[in-house]
């Protein structure tokens, strides 16, 4: 463990300039993380904020949204936590469609 004689130097040792470079990112955060699907996952992120978005409009109560998606409390919890890997675009495509929301 290194020892500072005082806190200024501490200070000094902890405002080096060895923090990582900062760079902007683009406007689909799976490219900046380097993942091959990258579209998918945007597409399918897209879709799921949308289906969120129409449940919250709609004024559903996640019974009601889970029972007009089919789907299960808790797989609708996972869904719009973002776990949605398990479903493909044209799974979530169908979830979208039956709240009206695919196309908007």
């Amino acid at each position: 463990m290194k020892r500072f004689d005082s806190v200024e130097a501490l200070f000094a040792d902890l405002n080096a300039d060895d923090t990582p470079e900062i760079r902007e990112g683009s406007t689909n955060i799976y490219a900046d993380l380097g993942r091959l699907d990258t579209d998918e996952m945007q597409a399918k992120a897209t879709l799921v904020t949308k289906i969120g978005q129409a449940i919250t409009a709609r004024q559903l109560s996640n019974d009601q949204a889970a029972a007009a998606l089919g789907l299960t409390l808790a797989e609708l919890g996972e869904l719009l936590a973002g776990r949605f890997r398990g479903y493909s675009v044209d799974d979530l495509e169908g979830l979208a469609a039956l709240l009206d929301v695919a196309g908007r």
